[in-house]
């Protein structure tokens, strides 16, 4: 068929046809799917995009000219369609590599497993194109991949290749939102293909799973807020934010792979989008000595090469610090004294104070001395304070084990008026000498699972024994603070998902949240030191709908002056709700603080009607 749009008007059948002839094409060109939109303005979009922008949402690389972002042109052609294409990328990685003590490994967003997918569509659309102009000699055609002014998801969502979700993806009915999105403006006018009808419904998981809230509502995304965005940037990062990336070195999936439309669904037939393993879980250490051109030739042909080298660096520093290793110390030594880049130097000064020990308090102590830049003193400052009360009570050693201590966004919680000095500080301070902690109880395996609950997603992890530990978030957020729990108190276990083995705990934790179940029978495997131990046991003894303050705890295990050692105990409860810490209050009867936020707390105890009407709610 060859036919020239302008010329004469031919039959709508002829368009129809073509369009037949393309979507039988398009699995041969490596296009998954393939839709067709008309080429009207999106004119509701503009006011959206203006609003986004009026609230500071945008993240900077967007097109500033909205008129450009909603009003499809064409050079010297009235444009009357758009070609939307999708082509499928994996979610899964074959046999992943495993991090191991001094052998700890980063994570690649899977849009930036294999190839750079810009290349990958790119040459896609050039077969589309070929393909069209073959048939069509003096078609108008300019096609756009991730980088042109038109809004991606809007044209998609046009042109039938799936919905706009809440998480701001396009869902395929087909492939879920694992798709990059393409376009292509033509003077064609194809006739148009329906918008898909499906959506969401009442499913909030990937707001509330989000680390950082940056999804402020249904399809509102906050991109300054978003971990996939903060980890692009080149400049440094706040406290909370580094402790929210965990070992993320590039973007973020996690409102994807919560999201209940994507279960079960990876997508293996684009070779050239599969990932390499030593590349999508790369070492963390190689990564801080890489020149230029070896970060090039190791990354540059993905999609995460095209910020450079200095983002992916600060981040391995931001994960090692997350993953507290204690082996890193000397090459993020060396970062903080010899790095050239303010940013990097800064950064290493957060990690070497999450890691904790001697040599890395030496080392803050030697650049502060000598540092120039008033950010990076500054964090040197901040870290200084971190380390110094915990050298001065436990000496050199492993950091304090992190358990339920850190929410969705890592912050701890300041229980019975904040604590500024380690658990054992206070337990030396008001009962005595009291041991550091039990040695690690040797574990072949953590079996977990993940729970979806109207505070979030939980993760439930729990041994041969019985359950050992709650987080606040989805497994792969929270990666970096499991692994480093296992290491302090099971012997380094692996983690391996299991829903048969952990279907009591998700069943009974189902049931408290729909009100159903005031008392959990779940086995438990407490790891802690023997006051822990002692303060947890009194906590399961509060029964639901009531409260209690920390003195009423810190009696019940008659050591009426060790509150504030209580309420360290408290803080680093490790399995939050079944061992009811948010049942305990200040004495005044306000929140106080929690692992998972005061809005969690507020939530537990309004579920089970004890919510005290006092101040500090």
């Amino acid at each position: 068929m060859t036919s020239k749009p302008g010329a004469y008007a031919p039959s709508p059948s002829v368009w129809e046809e073509l369009k037949k002839e393309l979507k039988q094409a398009a699995p041969g060109m490596g296009i998954d799917d393939i839709g067709f939109a008309s080429a009207d303005p999106f004119v509701s979009l503009k006011s959206i995009l203006q609003n986004h922008r009026d609230k500071g949402h945008e993240s900077g690389f967007e097109e500033p000219d909205l008129d450009k972002r909603t009003t499809p042109s064409l050079p010297g052609a009235t444009p009357s369609s758009i070609i939307a294409i999708a082509v499928a990328y994996p979610s899964k990685m074959s046999n992943p590599p495993k991090s191991e003590p001094g052998k700890y490994r980063g994570i690649m967003a899977r849009s930036a497993w294999g190839r750079d997918y810009h290349h990958v569509l790119r040459e896609a659309m050039a077969r589309l194109e070929a393909f069209i102009r073959e048939r069509v000699p003096d078609a108008v055609l300019e096609s756009m991949v991730d980088t042109g002014a038109l809004v991606d998801r809007a044209v998609s969502e046009r042109a039938g290749i799936g919905f706009s979700a809440k998480n701001c993806a396009i869902i395929s009915p087909k492939f879920g939102s694992w798709i990059y999105l393409g376009e292509m403006v033509t003077n064609i006018p194809f006739p148009p293909d329906s918008p898909v009808t499906e959506d969401c419904g009442e499913c909030t998981k990937c707001i509330d799973a989000c680390p950082t809230g940056a999804l402020v509502g249904p399809g509102q995304l906050n991109a300054q807020r978003c971990i996939s965005f903060l980890t692009q940037t080149k400049g440094f990062l706040e406290e909370g934010d580094m402790r929210k990336i965990g070992n993320r070195l590039y973007g973020c999936d996690t409102c994807q792979i919560v999201c209940p439309k994507n279960k079960g669904l990876n997508w293996t037939h684009h070779e050239e989008l599969q990932p390499d393993p030593e590349k999508a879980k790369p070492l963390l250490l190689p990564i801080l000595d890489m020149s230029n051109r070896e970060f090039k030739e190791t990354f540059g042909d993905t999609s995460a090469a095209w910020r450079g080298r200095k983002p992916i660096q600060r981040n391995a520093v931001i994960a090692l610090g997350n993953f507290k290793d204690a082996s890193a110390v000397p090459k993020l030594s060396e970062v903080l004294l010899k790095d050239p880049r303010p940013e990097l130097r800064g950064t290493a000064a957060w990690a070497l104070g999450r890691i904790g020990g001697e040599e890395a308090l030496n080392n803050l102590e030697k650049s502060m001395k000598t540092e120039q830049d008033d950010q990076v003193r500054n964090m040197l400052q901040q870290a200084l304070r971190q380390l110094k009360p915990e050298i001065a009570a436990e000496g050199p050693g492993p950091a304090v084990p992190a358990g339920s201590t850190e929410s969705v966004g890592g912050e701890r919680e300041a229980a019975a008026g904040g604590m500024l000095h380690s658990q054992a500080a206070e337990q030396s301070a008001y009962t005595g000498a009291e041991p550091m902690g039990t040695p690690p109880v040797p574990t072949d395996v953590l079996y977990y699972d993940e729970v979806h609950t109207p505070i979030g997603t939980l993760t439930a992890v729990m041994s041969d024994l019985g359950l050992c530990l709650i987080e606040f978030g989805a497994f792969t957020v929270k990666e970096a603070v499991l692994q480093q729990w296992s290491r302090t108190w099971a012997g380094n276990a692996g983690y391996e998902r299991n829903e048969g083995r952990m279907s009591d705990v998700t069943s009974q934790l189902k049931q408290y949240f729909e009100g159903s179940l005031k008392e959990f029978t779940v086995p438990l495997d407490l790891r802690g030191t023997p006051f822990q131990l002692q303060v947890w046991e009194a906590l399961k003894d509060i029964p639901y709908g009531e409260i209690r303050s920390y003195k009423d705890i810190a009696e019940a295990i008659g050591r009426p002056k060790a509150v504030r050692a209580v309420g360290g105990a408290n803080n680093k409860n490790p399995v939050p709700v079944i061992v009811p810490c948010h049942r305990v209050l200040g004495a005044d009867g306000t929140l106080v603080g929690y692992g998972g936020g005061l809005e969690i707390k507020k939530t537990l105890l309004g579920l089970e009607g004890s919510l005290p009407e006092r101040k500090g709610l």
